[in-house]
């Protein structure tokens, strides 16, 4: 029975996306396919059995590591069975943990619920701010949560610690220490994977054992939310040209690729000026500064911890 040899926990929007690709790429890798099995996390998954959750691997090879990457193994106290199922099952495992500035992480973690919703029911509209997720009590008559999260989710509790207890990572982090040595835990951080990707995918081929000239340094790029709301943005005004033009736009599906690609940037150009742009409202300065202080106090004992330069977080 295979299983895991490396689990990448978290954060959600820290990169572990592309992570995952990359370390998919590796030779001596076997990725889970779905990338976020979520089997630790979720009681109706968990009950099925080590059994079912091993099939994930049958296909690895017998000299391939294996790993998945559930972030939300990281997102306690909501799921909080993760670690302690996890040093059950997998005393060995090796543990990555990527970690993003709290504040920017919370709120991109709120774009991806919008991103969901909006892929699942094709409804562009925005129901709900990031203000009104994380601060219900001032937002009495924010959406109910069929109009926010997507339907695929009912796993998630509708609640400001969906968005929030992912960036205390304090928390998360004194979780899996309960359970593991600290030298089974790799941590690294969202922005340093960005600036350096190959010296971070060498770092992994370090912790883990792995050839680090059998690796792309490089990282794909992968789950982006700006390109999402772009895409969508032009959906949107693609459909309203669609019912104002009539038959006559059947026609324009057949000009030539690199034709339709200026018109799409002219739609998206139209969409925004117009402003039917679908982008989430930012967030309030007043927010982010709210927030900025309610994780700051953490900081210090985080980087004693991990090991890592957080001295850039707390700036935009």
């Amino acid at each position: 029975m295979r299983l895991p040899d490396f689990i990448i926990i978290g954060a959600a929007k820290a990169g572990t996306t592309s992570l995952y690709h990359a370390l998919a790429r590796h030779p001596d890798v076997f990725m889970s396919t779905p990338k976020e099995p979520e089997f630790f996390a979720r009681d109706e998954f968990y009950v099925r059995g080590i059994e079912d959750y091993a099939t994930l691997f049958d296909a690895a090879g017998a000299d391939q590591l294996c790993g998945e990457a559930s972030t939300i193994y990281t997102l306690s106290p909501l799921f909080p069975d993760s670690a302690r199922r996890i040093a059950r099952h997998l005393p060995e495992v090796k543990l990555i943990y990527v970690l993003r500035e709290p504040t920017s992480r919370s709120y991109s973690y709120y774009l991806q619920q919008v991103k969901d919703y909006q892929n699942a029911t094709r409804d562009y509209a925005i129901h709900r701010s990031f203000e009104a997720c994380i601060y219900p009590e001032a937002h009495p008559d924010r959406c109910p949560r069929n109009n926010f999260l997507a339907p695929f989710k009912p796993h998630l509790p509708d609640e400001p610690s969906l968005l929030l207890a992912g960036s205390d990572y304090l928390h998360q982090i004194r979780c899996y220490l309960e359970y593991f040595d600290r030298n089974r835990v790799h941590f690294l951080t969202f922005e340093s994977l960005r600036t350096d990707p190959g010296g971070n995918l060498r770092a992994i081929c370090g912790f883990l054992g792995l050839d680090p000239t059998r690796f792309l340094e490089e990282l794909p790029r992968t789950n982006i939310s700006r390109d999402h709301f772009e895409t969508a943005s032009i959906v949107q005004t693609s459909e309203q040209m669609k019912k104002r033009l009539g038959p006559l736009y059947t026609p324009l599906r057949l000009l030539p690729e690199n034709t339709k690609k200026r018109l799409k940037g002219l739609a998206l150009r139209v969409s925004n000026a117009g402003g039917t742009a679908i982008d989430p409202p930012a967030m309030n300065a007043e927010t982010r500064k709210a927030l900025h202080a309610r994780f700051a106090p953490d900081r210090a004992t985080i980087a004693e911890i991990t090991g890592l330069n957080l001295t850039a977080w707390g700036v935009d």
